[in-house]
C-alpha cells in the first residue's frame, strides 16, 4: 500500500524491532499516535531505520487503519520521532544511516547524552547540583574498595548508558559480625535479580570488575530511597513540549519495586501507583508540599538541559526522595515511556503523553512554515484553534 501526504504533515515514528505482528516496538503506544494523529490533521508512519530508502525517497513501514496494522510505503516524514534504544554498534549505525538519508525531516527531539555526561552538565549549575547524588566514574577495583570503605550502606553502579535497571549493582562491606567480605546484590543483563557473598574483598571486587568489563559506569552512594513495607520507590514526571513549543508537565506517578530489589523500575518486575495517596502515606501532610517541590524542580530541569544538549521534545525526569523528604535527581531520559500513566488509572496523563508529540510536531511544521498556507490559518494546539504561527524554537 502506496501512503500519500494528503494531510498537513507525515509524522514518522523510527523504532526498534520485537517478535510479533507488526514487528514493531512499543505498539501500544504507536497505535495510540495513530489513532490520536487525524485530530491534528497528521497522518503517522512506524518504520525501521532499515525501511529508509537508501536515496531517502520512500519509507517502508506500518500505520494503524481501519482498525488494524497495515503495510505501506510512503514519501519521506516531514518530521521523524525517534524511539530506536540501540542495543548494539550495528543499531545505532542502521539509525545513523536512515537519518542520513532524510535530510529534509525535522528531528522532533535531540538526544541527552550518557549519564555521566548529564551529571556533568547539570553540576555547574547551583540549583540542579544541590539534587544530585555525589558521583564518580568508575576506574578500577582499588577506587572502588577505597569508596567502599567511605560508605556504610555501600555503593550503587549502574552503566553510563543503561536502562530499565539492567546490569546494576548494590555492593556493601559486611561487618565481622556478618562474617565479613563483600555483599553484591543487583540485576544481570537479562534483568533477573542476582545476589552473591564473598568472603574475601578481594574476590568480591574481582567480580564486580569482571561483570562491568569494558562498559563505563558510574558510581553512587547507595540511598535509603525505599517505603515504610521496604520497596524502592521513585516519582517519575514526565514534561513534554505542547502545541506552542512550550514545556508542560503531563504527569507524575510513583514507580514501586519489588521488596529487596535495588530499583523500580516496571521493567525489573515493578508497578505504578497514584503519586498523592502515596506520598501522605509516606510523609503526612507534608506529601502535598513534596508535590509542589517535585513540580517545580521537573519545571526547572528541561530549558536548563535543553540549553547544553539542542531542542528537546520531552523528558522523563525521575526522583527519588529519602526518609526526610530530601529531593534527589537519579535520572533523566529522552525517550521515557509512559506505561505508567494507564497503570495509576491517569486516563488524562495517558491522553496527553500520547498526544502532546503529535502537537509538538504540528507545532514544528508551522515553524518551519511546512503546512500549507490553507491549513496554517485554521491550525490547532491543545485541542484549540488558533490563528497565529508560531516562531520556531531553538
Amino acid at each position: 500500500m502506496m501512503m500519500n501526504k494528503a494531510a498537513a504533515g507525515l509524522f514518522g515514528v523510527m523504532t526498534g524491532y520485537r517478535e510479533g505482528s507488526p514487528p514493531i516496538a512499543e505498539p501500544a503506544f504507536c497505535t495510540e499516535l495513530c489513532q490520536a494523529a487525524p485530530l491534528y490533521n497528521l497522518k503517522v508512519i512506524v518504520f525501521h531505520p532499515d525501511g529508509v530508502a537508501a536515496d531517502g525517497t520512500s519509507v517502508s513501514g506500518f500505520s494503524w487503519s481501519g482498525g488494524h496494522w497495515q503495510k505501506l510505503c510512503s514519501p519521506p516524514p516531514d518530521v521523524v520521532f525517534n524511539r530506536c534504544f540501540y542495543g548494539s554498534a550495528r543499531e545505532r549505525t542502521a539509525a545513523s544511516a536512515a537519518w542520513a538519508a532524510l535530510p529534509r525531516a525535522i528531528p522532533w527531539s535531540r538526544g541527552l547524552p550518557d549519564k555521566w555526561g548529564v551529571h556533568e552538565i547539570l553540576r555547574r549549575n547551583r540549583r540542579a547540583a544541590a539534587l544530585l547524588p555525589e558521583t564518580s566514574l568508575y576506574s578500577g577495583s582499588s577506587q572502588l574498595g577505597t569508596l567502599l570503605a567511605e560508605r556504610e550502606f555501600g555503593l550503587f553502579l549502574k552503566p553510563q548508558a543503561g536502562s530499565h535497571g539492567k546490569r546494576t549493582l548494590r555492593a556493601m562491606l559486611l561487618g565481622r559480625a556478618d562474617g565479613g567480605g563483600l555483599q553484591v546484590k543487583g540485576r544481570d543483563g537479562s534483568n533477573k535479580p542476582i545476589a552473591y557473598v564473598f568472603a574475601s574483598l578481594q574476590d568480591g571486587l574481582q567480580w564486580i570488575d569482571d561483570f562491568i568489563g569494558q562498559r563505563r559506569y558510574i558510581i553512587q552512594p547507595y540511598l535509603h530511597l525505599t517505603s515504610r513495607s521496604g520497596q524502592p520507590f521513585d516519582v517519575r514526571v514526565l514534561m513534554q513540549k505542547n502545541g506552542r513549543g512550550a514545556w508542560t508537565l503531563t504527569g507524575m506517578a510513583v514507580r514501586l519495586g519489588l521488596r529487596n530489589s535495588l530499583t523500580s523500575n516496571l521493567h525489573g518486575g515493578g508497578t505504578a501507583v497514584p503519586l498523592l495517596p502515596f506520598l501522605r502515606s509516606e510523609y503526612g501532610p507534608g506529601g502535598e508540599e513534596l508535590i509542589e517541590e517535585l513540580a517545580a524542580e521537573a519545571a526547572f530541569l528541561p530549558p536548563l538541559l535543553e540549553t547544553a544538549c539542542g531542542r528537546l521534545g520531552e523528558l522523563g525526569l525521575d526522583f527519588g526522595l529519602d526518609p526526610a523528604g530530601r529531593i534527589y535527581l537519579l535520572e533523566a531520559n529522552s525517550k521515557p515511556g509512559r506505561t505508567v500513566f494507564r497503570l495509576t488509572g491517569d486516563l488524562q496523563a495517558a491522553r496527553l503523553a500520547a498526544e502532546n508529540p503529535l502537537l509538538y510536531a504540528r507545532h514544528l511544521l508551522l515553524a518551519q512554515g511546512r503546512i500549507p498556507a490553507a491549513l496554517a490559518d485554521s491550525s490547532i494546539t491543545d485541542g484549540k484553534m488558533i490563528t497565529m504561527v508560531p516562531k520556531e524554537d531553538s
